[in-house]
């Protein structure tokens, strides 16, 4: 059998699984990032001389991950491989803090931010020896093609209820032919990355070290990554649409849809909402 398959032919354990030393493990460096969101967001509501405390608690959960990993990879090295995927995480919002908005446009920012995340992604992938169709990079097959444009449907109406909850200001100029460009930043460098991160790599390891339970966790990391816009019903979507994404990719063994779609929630929450709306 495959790496690929194995990703996606994994029995899911249910039951006995939320409350083993390794999803507690997992749990705890979710909590651990989410307090770290939470004083970031606090440093942005207090200026940017406090920002450095966001930037250094992500930084020491990012060390912390590293060197756990690196202790238990002999005795248990699934949960060594977990806890490395995770560092994609607090490295985003290393990045995204260390970046001074202010000398890029917000379009370049993210395009610049990404660029060190895909590095890190594909290397953990090289050193891991996994394929590139184990964590979704592979067509979906003609009959889950329903599912996949499904997912595309429910972006355009989950973007707009997640504007309607954040009402962010305009990212670009006002003009139609001025959204080509950041569209396509918006699905390459946002939704496509995210997926391959959350969706992929993590997804990839946290089936493998923890069954149904690291769909679940994975999921609520990336609501509790929204924690930051300090609304409570942006954090339910987000979870709630990342774990929707996450059975969806177990069941096609593609990222394509999903990030297809993700793109589309993130145009139209910060371009094309914005703008009409």
């Amino acid at each position: 059998m495959s790496d690929s398959k194995l990703l996606y032919d994994v029995p899911l354990r249910i039951t006995g699984s939320f409350f083993s030393r390794r999803a507690i493990i997992t749990f705890l460096y979710i909590l651990l990032i989410t307090a770290a969101e939470l004083v970031t967001a606090y440093a942005a509501r207090h200026g940017a001389v406090f920002a450095k405390y966001g930037i250094a608690f992500h930084a020491i959960i990012l060390f912390a991950l590293l060197v756990h990993s690196a202790r238990i990879l002999n005795t248990d090295p699934q949960t060594a491989k977990l806890l490395l995927a995770l560092i994609v995480a607090p490295l985003i919002r290393i990045l995204s803090l260390s970046m001074p908005v202010a000398e890029f446009s917000y379009i370049a920012w993210f395009s610049i931010i990404s660029i060190p995340v895909y590095i890190t992604i594909f290397a953990c992938l090289y050193l891991q020896h996994i394929p590139p169709e184990a964590i979704g990079l592979a067509l979906p097959s003609r009959k889950h093609l329903p599912l996949e444009f499904a997912m595309i449907v429910i972006a355009v109406p989950v973007g707009l209820m997640e504007y309607l909850i954040l009402k962010p200001g305009m990212l670009v100029e006002p003009r139609l032919t001025a959204l080509v460009v950041p569209v396509l930043v918006m699905v390459v460098c946002t939704g496509f990355l995210e997926e391959l991160a959350f969706r992929g790599l993590m997804q990839y390891h946290a089936v493998r070290t923890l069954g149904f339970t690291g769909i679940v966790l994975i999921s609520v990391l990336f609501g509790l990554l929204h924690v930051g816009n300090l609304t409570i019903l942006d954090v339910l979507l987000a979870g709630g649409i990342g774990f929707i994404f996450a059975l969806v990719v177990r069941k096609t063994g593609s990222l394509y849809g999903v990030s297809i779609a993700h793109g589309i929630i993130n145009s139209t929450l910060f371009l094309f909402a914005p703008l009409y709306l």
